[in-house]
């Protein structure tokens, strides 16, 4: 039986041999397990986050070389026309349902339910604000000693030699009135506010994207092909049709290396 070193070594070798660099636990493959990008030079290359178990090295070379891949028929990634030339509804419930099974949209519900709160607590602040000072305006800028301008931007953090957070924070900065406080704690918010839609963003194109979705359909499909097969019927059909009448090599020729 083939071993998972053995099928990754393969792999490498025939993407090196069809000009692409492939670098292996060399660095943090800016901050995913796996990235593919091409270079000033238009040479191709792929980078696999260190710290990465055998079994993730090759799920994730795989869904490289699907980009890369991808990427070699359909520059901007845009379209799955070169597989799927007759994408349909059904095509992309069933790539929607193989990401689904991997990560759950149900996680998503926390972030939605975070962004909600916040969103409240910084109208609150606002409306709170406004009351207290009808001239209040956010965009005025508060020259705020270097300690306090911190606070608009963390939650806590170390000030000579000592941890400060919004509960003592009044404690040692005593001038600070109550409008202050709330100030800080809006822009406190504000900023979460925007992670929280940051991370929903890059959910939403983890979802959505076509190009992640089919390398996330290819994972599965290569690797564990009667759960593809089970989860996707449709979309597995197509696809191995279509390899063979559109004589897709790269398809066939990993399909080879992964037997």
């Amino acid at each position: 039986m083939v071993s998972e070193r053995d099928r990754i070594n393969k792999i490498i070798d025939y993407l090196k041999s069809e000009g692409v660099l492939v670098n292996i636990s060399k660095n943090k493959a800016q901050g995913n397990k796996g990235f593919f990008r091409i270079n000033r030079n238009s040479n191709y290359r792929i980078d696999i986050s260190k710290g990465l178990t055998d079994n993730e090295i090759l799920t994730t070379l795989i869904h490289e070389f699907v980009h890369y891949v991808h990427y070699k028929y359909v520059k901007d990634l845009t379209s799955l026309d070169f597989i799927f030339p007759d994408f349909n509804e059904n095509l992309e419930q069933e790539l929607l349902d193989i990401t689904v099974s991997y990560i759950s949209r149900d996680f998503a519900s926390f972030l939605f339910k975070s962004k909600e709160c916040y969103k409240k607590e910084i109208a609150f602040l606002l409306n709170q604000l406004k009351v207290n000072n009808q001239n209040f305006n956010l965009r005025t800028k508060r020259l705020y000693p270097e300690p306090i301008i911190y606070f608009t931007k963390y939650e806590k953090f170390s000030y000579n030699d000592k941890m400060y957070n919004l509960e003592n924070i009044s404690q040692d900065f005593k001038f600070l009135s109550e409008d202050d406080i709330m100030y800080i704690k809006l822009k406190l918010n504000q900023n979460k506010l925007k992670r929280i839609n940051s991370k929903i963003s890059k959910l939403n194109k983890y979802y959505n994207n076509k190009s992640e979705l089919f390398a996330r359909f290819c994972e599965l499909f290569f690797l564990q092909r009667q759960k593809a097969i089970k989860i996707a019927p449709y979309t597995s059909k197509n696809f191995i049709e279509n390899v063979i009448k559109f004589n897709i090599k790269e398809f066939i020729r990993l399909n080879e290396m992964l037997s």
